[in-house]
């Protein structure tokens, strides 16, 4: 059934609109009602629905990552792409963002993290992947982790894939198009070195939590999000850039669009200008410390406090009915839920001054560090929390997500076989164990683990927390073993 734009109705385009900025964050105020009629219409004769209201109602009970919300998602946005697009970017990384990066790391921990958020069908994470192996000549003695993720199951599907028509390489040079592609018929098949560079994983920047070590989301050295937050509103760009500042370690770099800088958005940044391109950097703890790039012009912005997903309250700030916290660390996890990590780090510093055996202590700032990327601080105090109590499961699930994110898989895999030792119904670690058996070539196993999750989620209500999960709730985590199970199957 086809829609004429002119029968949208008032309180339909309004539903849709409300609900597409709710589950998606792509925004359509009343200009570009017109926009979103074309999109529902298309997306309407491709659904099995017969009405704009059935249709609605399919969305609104289906989880985001159903086809629908795929198929409905990929139309209302443009996800056309190509290799090393805007090369002002990447001759910024090229020429000054990443030489100092690696200049630093190669006499220290050889551990580089890139994200593409919003990454499409691929040609963004392995135009990375490519710079990268022409950089770094010793490339296999370093531990680099290149996310990439999107909310479109189908593009995610393609980049897996990695063949691409001509279209896809405009501007490439030749010889990294000899170099890095073979042709298959009329596409080029990306080179299984650049492939296995990096992981594709879906991720809605609006429903999931991030940073998080369950999603692989923390302790970034770069984040490219780029043309996703020109589809939502400010408020929802604001927040998600909060979050994706968070998820950057100290002195990291941002970049978005080339027509998305914006002030007011990005002011907990420091910003720099390079030819025919803008970045961002979130600034060094040291007040007033000057920003290690020598090249470009820096621009300091009167505000470097991070924006976050909640507004923070009154440092003094307790609770209105007149009680006080038991505790330090209770009060530590207040401030974490506003986002003011340092200052919890301050109370779970008090807390162990208080009882130096307080065990959750030692774990929590354990998995705080590990969010901003500082694995052996994490280590550390988890080490110190088994040594307090080795009977503990948390500090060995926070452990296993540290040799993750230093590529250790072996060592992760056998720090969850300690945690479901300890803990047999802890239901992220099962999930965690069955992706990294899932990376490991081993689908029997990872499918084994992922029906103990369905198992040990069996009627729990779809908004309860999971413990560890960093805000991830059952029916997040139930859609998230669905789709792997489908792809297993």
């Amino acid at each position: 059934m086809s829609l004429n734009t002119t029968a949208l109705l008032d309180s339909q385009y309004i539903r849709f609109r409300d609900l597409l900025q709710e589950r998606s964050g792509i925004y359509f105020p009343l200009e570009k009602r017109a926009t979103l009629a074309r999109g529902l219409d298309e997306a309407l004769r491709l659904s099995p629905c017969t009405n704009m209201d059935a249709y609605f109602n399919l969305l609104e009970r289906s989880p985001s990552t159903h086809q629908e919300w795929d198929r409905l998602v990929s139309i209302l946005t443009v996800g056309e792409t190509y290799f090393f697009r805007n090369q002002g970017h990447f001759n910024a990384l090229k020429q000054h963002i990443l030489p100092e990066i690696i200049a630093r790391r190669e006499r220290f921990n050889r551990r580089l993290r890139i994200w593409s958020a919003g990454c499409a069908t691929g040609e963004e994470p392995y135009s990375l992947a490519i710079l990268l192996r022409e950089m770094i000549p010793n490339l296999a003695s370093w531990n680099v982790t290149i996310l990439a993720t999107d909310i479109n199951r189908e593009a995610l599907s393609r980049a897996r894939e990695g063949l691409y028509s001509t279209w896809s390489f405009r501007g490439v040079e030749k010889r990294l198009h000899d170099r890095y592609f073979s042709q298959v018929g009329n596409r080029y098949q990306i080179n299984q070195e650049i492939k296995q560079m990096v992981n594709f994983e879906y991720l809605n920047l609006i429903e999931d939590y991030y940073p998080s070590l369950t999603n692989n989301t923390s302790g970034m050295d770069l984040i490219f999000c780029r043309n996703v937050t020109i589809y939502f509103s400010q408020e929802v760009t604001r927040q998600v850039v909060g979050q994706l500042y968070n998820c950057l370690v100290d002195g990291g770099w941002y970049i978005p669009g080339s027509s998305e800088p914006n002030l007011v958005t990005y002011k907990a940044f420091a910003y720099r200008t390079f030819p025919g391109a803008v970045v961002y950097q979130k600034p060094q703890p040291e007040p007033g410390k000057k920003l290690v790039v020598e090249t470009g012009e820096l621009h300091r912005l009167p505000q470097t406090r991070p924006l976050t997903m909640t507004k923070p309250t009154a440092a003094k700030s307790r609770p209105q009915n007149g009680l006080q916290w038991p505790n330090a660390y209770k009060d530590a996890q207040v401030l974490l839920k506003t986002g003011r990590i340092d200052e919890a780090m301050t109370k779970l510093y008090e807390k162990l001054d208080q009882d130096p055996r307080h065990v959750p202590t030692y774990c929590l700032l354990g998995k705080i560090y590990a969010n901003r990327g500082q694995f052996e601080e994490a280590q550390h105090w988890c080490e110190r929390a088994i040594e307090k109590d080795k009977l503990q499961p948390e500090p060995y699930f926070t452990l296993s997500m540290i040799y993750q994110g230093q590529g250790m898989v072996e060592r992760a895999i056998d720090a969850l076989k300690k945690t479901l030792y300890l803990a047999p119904i802890f239901v992220l670690a099962h999930y965690t164990i069955a992706n990294l058996y899932l990376q490991a070539g081993d689908p029997k196993l990872a499918a084994r683990h992922l029906q103990n999750v369905k198992r040990l989620l069996t009627g729990k209500p779809e908004d309860e927390q999971i413990p560890e999960g960093d805000g991830l709730v059952v029916g997040r985590l139930d859609e998230l073993v669905e789709m792997l199970l489908a792809n297993l199957a």
